[in-house]
């Protein structure tokens, strides 16, 4: 039977310590296509993003679930997309400048973000990005967007949700981030849009995922698996938990639910 296959992409298949994706989790996927299977990326990032293209490219999914769900793509066609209100966003970013917060997008190659030092500094630290052109946050204003992302702490992200109570920011793993999204949004509610496309259903989905923004669609998965590297409340709310990304977790995660033989 054929199944929709989930996966996240930043420390799923996107490795940040080696700022690749193993080859193994690209032969699953290529193997997966061949069998039949659906395979999609539902992940934070907006995939046509200048960031993030190229990993789209590498992997070659067949749907994406960019931005929480907030748009929803099957090979070019626009399936479903949400923006924030332009009123409440402007709300944010006035808050974040006067609390010292990071909040943000990117457009484009250029970053667009509140206290920009905190973005820049993460960049050097955890992708080696020296150098790249910064507009002023107000240029968001003029944007459509999907989703926002957030740089700080845990208690940082916990103050903008109870200053903003129809947002949530879901934690990155490294708990050095945040997305920021409506309450309601997730990748859940994306992967529904792709259920309908398909004409299959939730008991069809098996879904991989790190962090705080894949709880969702691992709970309504008809199988969830959490990385050996994921956050503790994540593995909690799995059916399974696989090994590590840089131990070929994704390939493990397969064999487990039986969509993978031993050898690929």
């Amino acid at each position: 039977m054929r199944k929709l296959i989930c996966f996240d992409m930043d420390m799923t298949l996107y490795d940040h310590k080696t700022l690749t994706i193993p080859e193994s989790a690209l032969k699953a996927v290529g193997k997966l296509q061949a069998d039949g299977h659906i395979v999609a990326v539902a992940t934070g990032r907006d995939m046509d993003n200048e960031f993030s293209s190229h990993l789209a490219e590498i992997v070659k999914p067949d749907a994406i679930v960019h931005c929480n769900g907030q748009k929803v793509t099957v090979g070019g066609e626009v399936i479903r997309e949400a923006f924030l209100e332009k009123e409440l966003v402007e709300r944010l970013l006035d808050f974040a400048e006067e609390r010292g917060y990071s909040i943000g997008a990117n457009l484009g190659p250029a970053g667009c973000f509140t206290h920009k030092e905190r973005v820049i500094e993460r960049e050097k630290r955890v992708f080696g990005i020296r150098e790249r052109e910064f507009l002023e946050p107000e240029r968001l204003l003029e944007e459509r967007l999907y989703a926002l992302t957030f740089f700080g702490t845990p208690e940082e992200a916990a103050e903008v949700e109870r200053a903003f109570p129809e947002l949530k920011l879901p934690l990155f793993a490294a708990k050095e981030g945040a997305d920021v999204i409506y309450r309601e949004s997730s990748k859940a509610l994306g992967i529904r849009a792709l259920l309908e496309y398909y004409g299959l259903g939730w008991q069809d989905v098996v879904a991989f995922g790190d962090s705080m923004n894949d709880v969702e669609m691992l709970k309504e998965a008809g199988l969830g698996i959490a990385m050996g590297n994921a956050v503790p409340a994540l593995k909690d709310a799995a059916d399974f938990v696989t090994k590590r990304i840089d131990e070929d977790g994704v390939v493990y995660g397969l064999r487990y639910a039986g969509l993978l033989e031993e050898e690929i």
